[in-house]
């Protein structure tokens, strides 16, 4: 059994304040974490700038197994076929 379970939050933000730090904010929504985010001002200082996390769980923010798959388009290649198209 693996005692060491991590817990994902849906996003995380990563921002720097005017003091110099540089800290993260997870929220289940991405509203959540900028809420968070924007709060940490009153201690830390105006936000010189902030983004979504990417790393090994996070691409843009946003925990990775959330994105969608992309959609399956199935190709028909019609080299080859020489048959007249029909016309209506």
């Amino acid at each position: 059994m693996d005692n060491t379970q991590q817990i994902f939050p849906a996003f995380r933000l990563v921002a720097q304040f005017a003091d110099g730090q540089r800290l993260t904010f997870d929220g289940l929504t991405e509203q959540q974490a900028r809420q968070s985010m924007e709060a940490a001002q009153a201690q830390h200082g105006d936000i010189t700038w902030f983004d979504g996390v990417t790393d090994q769980h996070y691409e843009n923010g946003r925990y990775y197994k959330l994105t969608p798959q992309p959609p399956e388009i199935t190709m028909i290649d019609l080299t080859g076929y020489n048959e007249p198209q029909e016309e209506e």
